[in-house]
């Protein structure tokens, strides 16, 4: 009958929707249970924040606390007649400092960034690692780029110092062919914008460290700032200038030595401070900084290639600021536009360039002679030490 027919009808249609319907029941139970579970780990992400924020503001708060006693102790212990307190309160004082399992506990005392870091990053970022394993990353990553970074500059600088002498001697003689001038002074305004980003990455990169815990001296990093002065102040010179190629050619030339000793530095030295590390005289945060700075164990090969870099650095700035600086006599480029074959804006700038090598140059022979004569005195007492102790120890016996 037509009503059977149509009741039939209905019964096969319903059938397929009811399969349907159970899939989306169940893809609707199913988006409840992820939703369910974003929200219970967020709120488990948000209970474990609020521990972090509140253990670290306790160890900062305990930190603050024992710095503060063990300097009250230190005074108390250099009025006392004895001394042997005193090794007990250097021990915890480096143990504060870096040398304990958790790395230098002043970080959790929210200290003020360095001038560079507020004014590239501003105030408000947080560039701490309270992670021992983050903090060896970034020590890490400061190593991998030194190390890639003083093979371009020696790669950069060679070929350059070969095309400037190439360019040089056809110079000196007319038909000798071609000197590639204008790819040649390319590279080179190539090469100082990759040392501007070069030196200026260093010295962001070591704040960060002495952030974390890393003890750097304040010279290195400052002699970052100088260097990116410096090579702002050459890319801005005009390349054909004859006295910015004479200068720069000279720069080459000694780019090339800078480049080895860094490799070398990079290489002895930071086996060389793992092995302090390991003993427990550097902390895991200290790093080999300054391109231009020595380490002890490293007499023969390291400290001699340091003084001839130093010194030639200085001998480049000394003489070209002498041999430029009458440029700074004369009265025209002040006021009005140089003749274009006074060449006074060369001249002037690679004086200035000149002045901070030498001031950089000697900064950097102060400080390598400082550190050597600290670890020397170092050593001297440290051995003065052993000696009361093993003396002490026969009389006991």
């Amino acid at each position: 009958p037509p009503s059977e027919a149509r009741h039939g009808g209905s019964r096969k249609s319903d059938t397929p929707t009811r399969p349907a319907a159970m899939a989306k029941a169940a893809t609707m139970e199913e988006a409840e249970q992820i939703l369910s579970k974003c929200r219970a780990l967020s709120s488990r992400a948000a209970t474990v924040a609020n521990r972090l924020t509140g253990e670290g503001d306790s160890i900062a708060a305990e930190a603050t606390s024992l710095e503060q006693s063990i300097k009250k102790a230190m005074m108390d212990a250099k009025d006392a007649s004895g001394g042997g307190e005193a090794a007990y309160l250097q021990e915890a004082k480096k143990v504060l400092h870096g040398l304990g399992p958790g790395g230098d506990l002043r970080k959790y005392m929210k200290p003020q960034a360095p001038f560079m870091l507020r004014m590239m990053i501003g105030t408000k970022v947080n560039v701490i690692a309270h992670r021992m394993d983050q903090s060896t990353a970034i020590k890490e990553e400061y190593y991998r780029f030194r190390d890639q970074s003083a093979l371009i500059m020696l790669v950069a600088s060679s070929v350059l110092s070969v095309g400037m002498a190439h360019a040089q001697a056809v110079r000196e003689q007319p038909h000798g062919g071609h000197s590639f001038a204008p790819a040649l002074m390319t590279g080179l305004q190539l090469y100082l914008s990759w040392l501007c980003y070069f030196y200026m990455s260093l010295a962001l990169r070591e704040n960060v460290l002495m952030v974390n815990g890393s003890h750097i001296k304040g010279w290195w990093v400052k002699h970052h700032y100088f260097s990116t002065m410096a090579s702002l102040l050459m890319l801005g010179l005009p390349v054909y200038s004859p006295a910015v190629f004479e200068f720069c050619k000279r720069f080459m030339n000694w780019s090339c030595l800078q480049a080895v000793v860094m490799m070398i530095q990079n290489h002895y030295q930071r086996r060389r401070m793992y092995t302090r590390i390991a003993l427990g005289k550097n902390t895991a945060m200290d790093v080999v900084a300054g391109e231009s700075s020595g380490g002890s164990g490293q007499l023969l090969l390291l400290y001699p290639m340091l003084f001839v870099l130093q010194v030639w650095q200085a001998y480049i700035g000394a003489m070209v600021a002498l041999k430029m600086f009458p440029s700074f006599l004369n009265e025209e480029g002040w006021l009005e536009e140089e003749r274009l074959e006074s060449d006074l804006r060369g001249t002037r700038g690679i004086c200035l360039v000149g002045i901070t090598f030498c001031y950089m140059a000697v900064n950097n022979l102060v400080t390598t002679v400082l550190t050597l004569l600290e670890k020397r005195v170092y050593k001297t007492k440290a051995k003065k030490t052993l000696a009361r102790a093993s003396g002490g120890a026969a009389k006991k016996d």
